[in-house]
C-alpha cells in the first residue's frame, strides 16, 4: 500500500472511530446523568462531542499522521456533524413507528424517564412494551440532543453520522486490504448505499444504525486481525457498542459474523483467535451490561428473557406464543402470511415493487428482473417498503453476482474459495433465523449477498472479463440505491416544505386548534409546541370535518387531523 493510501486510511479510521465514540459518549454520558439524578442532562451533548474530538487528536497521534494532516479527523468530524443536523433540521420524521413510539422514548427519556431506576415504568397501553423492553442506544443519544438544543428533529443527526462512519470505515478497510483505490472507492459507496439506511436516514427507525454499525464492526474486526492499531480496535468497539444498543437484531447478527471470523482464525490464523476472543468477550459484557444495561439486563430481571418480547419465557411467553403476532397480521402481505422463508424471500427480491398490504392491495406480486414500470416506484417513498425494498433492479443485480460468484469459485484459490463459501453462508445463515427477515428493514444485510463476490473479484487476480462484469454490477447497484434514494428523498423533501407551510400557517392565524393525533401524541404535540401552535390534543377521538396534518405516506393509517376550535 503506497504512503497516500495509508495516510488517507488512517484518516478514515480515525473518523470512523470518532463518529461511532460520539454516540457511545452521548449515550454513556446519558446513563451517567440519570444515575446521578439527571445532572447536567442538556450538557451531555457537547461534552461528549468535546471528548470524541479529544480522541480523534489522541488517535491521530498514535497513527503517527505528519502536523496538520493530525486535525482533518477533526475538521471532518465537524464537518459531518454540521451536515447531519441541518438535514435533521429540515426533514421532519414521518415513519409511522418513529412517531408512534421512538419520539415517545426519546421524550420521554428526555423530559424525566429514568429507565434505569424505573424500567417498568407505565405508559399508554399501544406503545408500553416497546418502551419498556426495546434497545435504547439511539433514544439515549438523540434524547441528549433535544435536551441540548430543544429541538426533537435534530436528534435524528445520528443517522447520518453512523451512515458516513460505515463508509469511511469501509473505504479504509478496503485500502488496508490492498485495494486500488478506485475500487475501494467503489466497494465503500456501494456497501454504504444500503437502500434500507438511505430509506432511514431522515427518521428516527434504527434498522439503517444497526445496517451501518455492524459493516462498520465487521471492516474493523477484519482489519484489525491484520493491523490491530488503536484507530481500528477503537472503532471496532465502538461500532459494536452503538450495533448492539440499536436493535436486539444488531446483537445477534453480531454474533453470526464474529463467529464466522472465528472460525476463519481457527483454520487460517490462529494465533489471532484468542485475541479476538478477548476483545469480543470484553466488547460483549461492556455493550450489553453496561452501555445496555435497560434492556438486556433489566429484561432479564423483569421478564427472564433479555430479548423479550421477541423471545419469551416460561412466565412471560413472547408475541407469538401470545398470538399477538402483529406483523404477521397487519404488516405481511395476505398471500405471503404463514408461507415458508425461502417463499417470502423470493417475493422479497423478486417481486414487483409494493408495499402490500397497505397500498395497491393486500397480496404481494412477482415480476422478471429489469422489468420494474415507473409507477411501481411509488413503494420508495414509504420509509419501510416491503416488497423489493431494495430497489427496482436488485433482483437482476442478485442474478448477476450468483453468476459471477460461481464463475469465481473455479478461479479461486482453496483459501479465497472457502471465505466466499462462508462468508455467503453466513448471511444467509443470518437471514434464515427469523420469519420476518424478507422484509429487508428486518434483515439489511441481504444488501450485501451481490457485494460478496465484486470483494473477490477486485481483491483477487481476475480477468480482464471479470473485471468488466464486477464494474457493471456496481453501476446496476448503484444506480438502483440511487433510484430509492431520489424518491424516496423527493417525497420526503416536499412533505417537510408541506409540513413547515402548514405549522407556519397555524401558528400565524393565532387560532387555537383542535387536533385529533391518534396514536402520535408524544410526537405531535412537541412538534406543535416547538412550532408555537396554540393546540388541544383530542387523542383518539375522530374530528369531523376536519383537514389533515401532513404526518404519514399515503396509504399508512391514522394521519393526524385538525380543525379550528369551535368550527363545525
Amino acid at each position: 500500500m503506497s504512503e497516500r493510501n495509508a495516510s488517507l486510511a488512517s484518516v478514515c479510521w480515525i473518523t470512523s472511530a470518532t463518529l461511532a465514540a460520539f454516540l457511545c459518549f452521548l449515550q454513556l454520558g446519558a446513563i451517567t446523568s440519570l444515575l446521578a439524578g439527571r445532572a447536567g442532562f442538556a450538557l451531555i451533548a457537547p461534552i461528549a462531542l468535546i471528548a470524541a474530538l479529544l480522541s480523534a487528536y489522541w488517535l491521530a497521534r498514535r497513527e503517527g499522521l505528519p502536523g496538520s494532516m493530525r486535525w482533518w479527523p477533526v475538521g471532518l468530524t465537524l464537518v459531518l456533524l454540521a451536515s447531519a443536523l441541518l438535514l435533521s433540521a429540515f426533514f421532519y420524521d414521518f415513519a409511522w413507528d418513529g412517531e408512534w413510539y421512538h419520539q415517545s422514548g426519546i421524550i420521554s427519556i428526555a423530559h424525566g424517564w429514568n429507565p434505569l431506576s424505573e424500567p417498568m415504568r407505565t405508559f399508554s397501553s399501544g406503545r408500553e412494551l416497546w418502551l419498556r423492553h426495546y434497545a435504547k442506544g439511539p433514544w439515549y443519544a438523540a434524547a441528549t440532543i433535544f435536551a441540548a438544543t430543544g429541538r426533537i428533529e435534530w436528534g435524528k443527526c445520528i443517522n447520518w453520522l453512523v451512515f458516513a462512519a460505515a463508509f469511511f470505515g469501509t473505504l479504509a478497510a478496503a485500502l488496508n486490504a490492498g485495494f486500488r483505490r478506485s475500487r475501494a472507492l467503489a466497494i465503500a459507496i456501494v456497501v454504504a448505499v444500503n437502500p434500507v439506511v438511505l430509506s432511514e436516514l431522515p427518521t428516527f427507525l434504527v434498522d439503517g444504525i444497526m445496517a451501518s454499525s455492524l459493516i462498520l464492526t465487521v471492516a474493523a474486526t477484519i482489519t484489525a486481525l491484520r493491523q490491530p492499531r488503536p484507530a481500528v480496535i477503537a472503532t471496532a468497539v465502538a461500532a459494536s457498542i452503538v450495533c448492539i444498543n440499536a436493535k436486539f437484531t444488531g446483537l445477534i447478527y453480531l454474533c453470526f459474523a464474529l463467529a464466522a471470523i472465528g472460525l476463519w482464525c481457527l483454520f487460517k490464523a490462529r494465533r489471532s483467535l484468542a485475541p479476538l476472543a478477548y476483545l469480543t468477550a470484553g466488547t460483549l459484557v461492556l455493550a450489553t451490561c453496561l452501555w445496555g444495561y435497560n434492556p438486556y439486563v433489566t429484561n432479564t430481571l423483569y421478564r427472564h428473557q433479555p430479548f423479550y418480547p421477541i423471545l419469551g419465557s416460561a412466565k412471560y411467553p413472547n408475541l407469538v406464543q401470545q398470538g399477538d403476532d402483529g406483523n404477521e397480521k397487519y404488516e405481511t402481505p395476505k398471500n405471503m402470511v404463514g408461507r415458508m422463508r425461502p417463499i417470502r424471500f423470493a417475493y422479497s427480491i423478486f417481486g414487483r415493487p409494493g408495499n402490500q398490504p397497505y397500498r395497491e392491495g393486500t397480496t404481494a406480486s412477482l415480476m422478471w428482473p429489469f422489468t420494474a414500470h415507473p409507477h411501481d416506484l411509488y413503494s420508495y417513498t414509504f420509509q419501510d417498503p416491503r416488497i423489493a425494498a431494495l430497489g427496482p433492479f436488485f433482483s437482476g443485480g442478485f442474478l448477476l453476482s450468483i453468476a459471477l460468484g460461481i464463475w469465481l469459485l473455479f478461479k479461486l484459490d482453496s483459501s479465497s474459495r472457502w471465505l466466499l463459501l462462508l462468508t455467503s453462508a453466513t448471511i444467509i445463515a443470518s437471514l434464515l433465523i427469523s420469519k420476518d427477515s424478507w422484509w429487508p428493514r428486518y434483515g439489511p444485510q441481504l444488501w450485501l449477498l451481490p457485494i460478496i463476490p465484486m470483494l473477490f473479484a477486485f481483491r483477487e487476480n481476475s480477468s480482464r472479463l471479470q473485471v468488466r462484469l464486477t464494474w457493471t454490477l456496481f453501476v446496476l447497484l448503484f444506480v438502483n440505491a440511487a433510484i430509492v434514494a431520489a424518491v424516496r428523498f423527493h417525497w420526503e423533501t416536499q412533505a417537510s416544505l408541506t409540513l413547515r407551510h402548514q405549522l407556519r400557517d397555524l401558528r400565524n392565524s393565532g387560532q387555537e386548534y383542535e387536533f385529533s393525533t391518534f396514536y402520535f401524541d408524544d410526537s405531535a404535540k412537541e412538534r406543535l409546541t416547538e412550532a408555537h401552535v396554540r393546540f388541544r390534543d383530542l387523542g383518539m377521538t375522530k374530528l369531523p370535518n376536519s383537514h389533515e396534518l401532513e404526518s404519514v405516506v399515503e396509504g399508512y393509517p391514522a394521519p393526524i387531523l385538525y380543525r379550528a376550535t369551535g368550527e363545525k
